[in-house]
């Protein structure tokens, strides 16, 4: 017989001994103890099963899986840090800090290590965990509660420590993630299972925390650390020290390298301490994050659209590692380019493990010159796209030969195309030169308006040459690439059309282009007898594709995948012409007066409207779709209406189609050229002649500083 008491005291004892293991980092008992004092808990559970809270921490295990995940709005926005990359990155961000704190100085800095994992939302009520969710956009995330629950480091209950009141609501933010060692142990048991390797632990932390069966995320090493609070009901601490004090004392796990500091000089040396320590550090981290340590000032400072001003990360330099080209093979886009890969045998860098590096083009296969067989230097840096920097020639074997470059396609065997992106210049008759460009079209557009006999047109270089398959669209890995792009979530955004089943699908012919996709209701009974499907998964899968009928014009000119064609261009083309059969059937004049829309991609445009197999397939795309037509603007939703912005220079804190997008959004031309027409000219570091001739046109010229006001409270600069 047993009594509550004693069923309670078994479950704060074992949740006792998981704060020593998980926060602590001390256990006070053997894994055997710990595992009989566990199975006393699960025997008792299966004798008395109407005595089992939800908050037993048996309950990690033996959740039924679910059908899927349901969305959830973060009550308060999950923002992404900007980066820094250098001491005078670092000296830019405390200035900045200076400026908006004048009269402050009683202010300190948070440091911690920038974990490389998987970034979530945990909610508590009344001390009892309710929900868990992943970060998503920022904005929605995905309830992942069944997963999160498994994941013994997370208490499903909070402890009273040292008196310490715990808030009837409390949300914490924190990062999944796996430790290296953990992480090379799973790889090594999928291995001998003939399982899949994950590439690093960020991707085998988040790819475990969106397991429909919590059983498989049980089995998986993930722990959790808190890096930031969401909201809190009762805050009883008034700086990020203080709270992570108290965060440990309810039973959640922080980081022993976070570190209160005064001033810049010691935030540039805990950086320093980190970096050196990286390697023997247990988990993948890619920086440092600087926080001000003092809530109330953190409010003073306020964020911007993505980022808070009161935070930063500095991230560490690119990692460099050797290995050696196993292969060099030519893969096939879905523009139909060739791209030369190097297969490597697989290395860690910058936190990844590498075994694949791409050579761009012709050009830069030639440039570095790598054969099989060549020990190679490649360098990554945060999620920057891995290149090979070196070869070592030393260390090359006499008998390699540099690659040949291939004759046919090696998908579909079609002959294979060569093409060069020529620059051209304008001179005059003193052979002075008066402009340059990417395109001869355009070069021949300026000497029509100019009518002037005097200039000249001359090309001046080649440069990036690559190779193209001869069949158009036709070819399979097009046909892939194109419909993997069509389903993609900033196109027609259908869930459930992952790369496996979309080859699937291509392999039994069920898809030959996009249209397919609005006919594969016809297949039901075929697709139920498929290995891995069911009645219910088609259901699912032909909903989502129903509910992607219905599409903004921008979302379906970007599915269309026209080269160069990217998200901001579509935006600018279905605001300019509202309609999918006015861009159809537009000219090159009439198209490179669009915003921001060059000769070159304007070509592209005509080009691909003009070709047979897209007005074939499109003519059986369109009337499967319900396209929301673009709206007249608004000018009290768009401020920037009208307004010609210019943007040139290195920019820092943001990306450049960030900015153009946000820009766009709010109504602004985004153009490349400055006129006397240009209204702002947004100057980055390195500006150089399109300030001058702002500067000399008079035009207003703005700091990246000025653009987030602008962008938040246009009505101070406009």
């Amino acid at each position: 017989m047993y009594t509550a008491e004693q069923y309670e005291e078994l479950k704060n004892l074992i949740r006792k001994h998981d704060y020593s293991y998980y926060v602590e980092d001390d256990p006070t008992i053997s894994d055997l103890e710990y595992d009989k004092l566990f199975q006393d808990l699960i025997n008792l559970e299966e004798k008395y099963p109407e005595i089992v809270d939800p908050d037993s921490p048996s309950q990690r295990v033996g959740i039924k899986p679910v059908s899927g995940f349901k969305t959830y709005s973060h009550k308060k926005q999950i923002l992404s840090l900007s980066n820094i990359f250098s001491e005078e990155d670092l000296q830019d961000f405390f200035n900045r800090i200076e400026k908006r704190m004048l009269g402050i100085d009683d202010y300190s800095f948070f440091c911690e290590p920038k974990m490389d994992g998987a970034a979530v939302s945990l909610i508590y009520e009344n001390g009892i965990l309710i929900r868990g969710v992943t970060r998503g956009d920022g904005q929605t995330g995905e309830d992942v509660t069944s997963n999160i629950k498994t994941i013994k480091s997370i208490p499903q209950k909070l402890i009273h420590k040292k008196n310490s009141k715990i808030p009837e609501y409390l949300e914490v933010r924190g990062e999944i993630y796996i430790s290296k060692k953990d992480f090379e142990i799973l790889n090594k048991n999928a291995a001998e299972k003939e399982e899949k390797i994950f590439a690093n632990p960020r991707n085998a932390a988040s790819g475990s925390l969106r397991q429909l069966d919590p059983q498989i995320t049980n089995k998986r090493p993930l722990s959790f650390v808190v890096h930031g609070l969401g909201e809190s009901s009762n805050n009883t601490f008034s700086t990020l020290e203080e709270f992570f004090d108290l965060m440990k004392l309810f039973g959640l796990p922080t980081s022993n390298l976070n570190r209160s500091v005064n001033n810049i000089s010691q935030c540039s040396e805990y950086y320093n301490e980190i970096l050196k320590s990286r390697d023997e550090i247990p988990f993948d981290i890619d920086g440092v994050v600087y926080k001000i340590n003092q809530i109330e000032y953190q409010d003073k400072l306020g964020e911007i659209s993505r980022s808070p001003r009161w935070a930063i990360a500095h991230k560490f330099p690119a990692e460099e590692a050797t290995t050696i080209i196993d292969q060099i093979n030519f893969q096939v886009g879905r523009t139909g380019v060739l791209t030369p890969v190097a297969r490597l045998k697989p290395v860690r860098v910058g936190g990844v493990t590498v075994s694949n590096c791409t050579l761009h083009n012709i050009d830069e296969l030639e440039r570095i010159d790598p054969r099989e067989g060549d020990t190679v230097i490649i360098r990554r840096a945060g999620d920057v796209i891995p290149q090979i920097i070196k070869v070592v020639e030393s260390k090359r074997k006499k008998e390699t030969k540099s690659v040949e470059i291939p004759s046919k396609c090696p998908a579909c065997g079609s002959l294979l195309i060569q093409e060069n992106q020529s620059d051209w210049e304008i001179l005059d008759a003193k052979n002075k030169r008066l402009k340059i460009f990417s395109s001869k079209i355009e070069s021949e557009n300026f000497l029509l308006e100019k009518n002037d006999d005097s200039l000249r047109l001359n090309e001046i270089k080649n440069k990036a040459a690559f190779i193209k398959c001869s069949s158009t669209f036709s070819c399979p890995e097009m046909i892939r690439g194109n419909l993997t792009h069509f389903v993609s979530r900033k196109a027609f955004d259908i869930e459930g059309l992952g790369q496996e089943i979309l080859n699937t699908f291509i392999k039994k012919s069920y898809l030959k282009d996009p249209s397919d996709i609005f006919l594969l209701q016809n297949f039901r009974k075929e697709l139920e007898n498929l290995e891995g499907f069911g009645e219910k998964s088609v259901s699912n899968l032909i909903e989502s594709i129903n509910e992607s009928r219905n599409v903004d014009l921008s979302r379906l000119i970007y599915a269309l995948g026209i080269p160069e064609v990217g998200e901001a261009t579509s935006r600018n083309l279905a605001n300019e012409y509202r309609d999918i059969n006015k861009l159809m059937h537009v000219d090159f004049y009439d198209l490179i007066k669009v915003d921001d829309l060059g000769p070159k991609v304007a070509t592209n445009i005509i080009n691909f409207f003009k070709n047979d197999y897209i007005n074939d397939f499109l003519s059986r795309l369109l009337p499967h779709l319900r396209i929301n037509q673009m709206e007249l603007p608004n000018k009290k939703d768009m401020p920037l209406l009208s307004k010609q912005i210019v943007l040139t220079g290195k920019l820092t804190q943001f990306s450049r189609d960030e900015i153009k997008e946000n820009l766009i959004r709010l109504g602004a031309k985004v153009t490349s050229s400055v006129s006397k027409n240009t209204d702002f000219i947004i100057a980055g570091e390195n500006a150089g002649s399109k300030l001058k001739k702002a500067n000399e046109l008079g035009i207003k010229v703005l700091s990246e500083e000025d653009y987030l006001v602008l962008k938040d409270e246009p009505e101070k600069i406009i």
